[in-house]
Formats: structure tokens, C-alpha cells, sequence
């Protein structure tokens, strides 16, 4: 009687607890869900708000009179108070055929070169969507074509491109957002995230199960004695080398 009452409340617990963690699991789930759509609604929000923000910067008068001059030194140097108006993390102009004639960014890591090889790969794209990677510095970049006079008289004067880093208290911001730990990828690099060094440097050894995460569900991640379920958001869908947000 004894055997067969423990046997009966073993196998009780046992379904108990099988129940409990499918349901703890499936709620963790979920929140990893509404986790990946505030982050896509705090990311379109951003987005338009900083599109918006470059719009009016290509149509000001004196950046418009700025690219007339068509000399890049003073173009250099006249454009750093108009970075500092806009308040943005990369600043870059290129005249009509697409070459590079001022560049500023808040710190040190993006080379000429490198954006210039940026602008002319998308100088035909203007918009959102457009991410530039040099020197371990990940931004999210907006172009504009600036215009003598009205858009429809297509007088091209040159482009303007605004970037946003991808830094560490957009991250931070983020993961409040989304009530988790998250991390930044450019391809399989960590660009920034909010674990601590030790687990970073763990993440960033396993590549291959957080490729898992882009499944249609989340993916088991251990690193130490923690074990994480992940998921992924890919920002440039079709695009190589893939950015993604775990």
C-alpha cells in the first residue's frame, strides 16, 4: 500500500510539475512575443521621428547654400555646426555624383573611405533602412537628396546622410522596453548588448544555436549556470551580413 500510495504521488508530482513548467513556458513565450512587437513598435516610432528629422535638415536654406559652394574643405568645416544642430551620431554629405564631402561622427571608428563606399552604395536608396558598420560602430542611417529649389525640379545639390549608433543606451532602452536582456548583431558579430562581459564573451561563442532563435520559436541558450530562451528579430529581411536583434 505504501509503494503503491508513493508511486501514485511521485507520478502525481511529476504531471504536477510537467504542467506548471509547460505552462511557465508557454507564458515565457509569450512575453518573449510582446517583447519582439514593443520593440517593433518603439523601432517604427524611432524611425519616423528620425526620417522626419533628416527631411527637414536637407531642405534648410543654409545647407542647401552650403553645397553650392561645391568645395569640399569649407563644406568640411562649415557643415560641423549644422551636425551639432541635428544632434545626430554620424553626419555626411556627398555632391551629385555621389562623392563624399564632409564627414563627422560623434566618436572615432568609421573611416572616409569607408563612408564614402557607404554613400555610393546607397546613394539610389534614399530612406531608412540603410545600416553602416565601420570600426565596431553599428548606425542605423538615414539619406536625403538635398534639392536647389523644389524636389520637382530634380536640381540635385548632393545627399545628406544622418546616422544613429547603436550604442549602449539604446540598448539599454530597448531592453527596458522589451523587459529583457538583448543583444545587437552585425552578422555573427555582438555589436552591443546588455549582458554582462563574462556572458557576452559566452554568447558570442555559440553563433550557431542563436541562428536557432530565427525559427518560429524561441531557442534554449546556456551561458554559465544561466539558461536563457531566445529569440530573433532580423532588421535588414533578405540582406547580408544579416542585423539582428536577440
Amino acid at each position: 500500500m505504501l509503494l503503491i500510495s508513493f508511486g501514485l504521488t511521485c507520478t502525481t508530482l511529476l504531471l504536477v510539475r510537467h504542467s506548471v513548467q509547460k505552462q511557465v513556458r508557454s507564458e515565457i513565450f509569450a512575453g518573449l512575443r510582446n517583447s519582439v512587437n514593443a520593440f517593433q513598435i518603439f523601432q517604427n516610432q524611432r524611425e519616423n521621428t528620425l526620417a522626419r528629422s533628416a527631411e527637414l535638415l536637407a531642405d534648410l536654406p543654409n545647407l542647401r547654400a552650403l553645397m553650392t559652394t561645391r568645395h569640399e574643405a569649407t563644406i568640411q568645416d562649415a557643415s560641423a555646426s549644422l551636425w551639432r544642430l541635428e544632434g545626430s551620431d554620424l553626419f555626411a554629405l556627398a555632391d551629385p555624383e555621389g562623392r563624399l564631402v564632409a564627414l563627422h561622427t560623434t566618436t572615432p571608428g568609421l573611416t572616409r573611405d569607408l563612408a564614402q563606399q557607404f554613400i555610393r552604395d546607397t546613394s539610389a536608396q534614399e530612406g531608412s533602412g540603410q545600416w553602416w558598420f565601420g570600426g565596431q560602430h553599428l548606425y542605423e542611417v538615414f539619406l536625403k537628396p538635398i534639392y536647389f529649389g523644389p524636389a520637382s525640379a530634380n536640381r540635385l545639390l548632393g545627399f545628406l546622410a544622418v546616422g544613429y549608433e547603436i550604442d549602449d543606451r539604446l540598448a539599454a532602452e530597448v531592453s527596458r522596453i522589451s523587459a529583457s536582456q538583448v543583444a545587437f548583431y552585425y552578422g555573427d558579430t555582438i555589436v552591443r548588448t546588455t549582458l554582462p562581459a563574462s556572458k557576452e564573451s559566452e554568447l558570442a561563442r555559440q553563433p550557431a544555436t542563436l541562428a536557432v532563435a530565427n525559427g518560429p520559436g524561441p531557442a534554449k541558450v546556456q551561458l554559465g549556470t544561466e539558461q536563457f530562451l531566445a529569440t530573433s528579430l532580423d532588421l535588414t529581411p533578405g540582406k547580408t551580413p544579416a542585423i539582428r536583434l536577440n
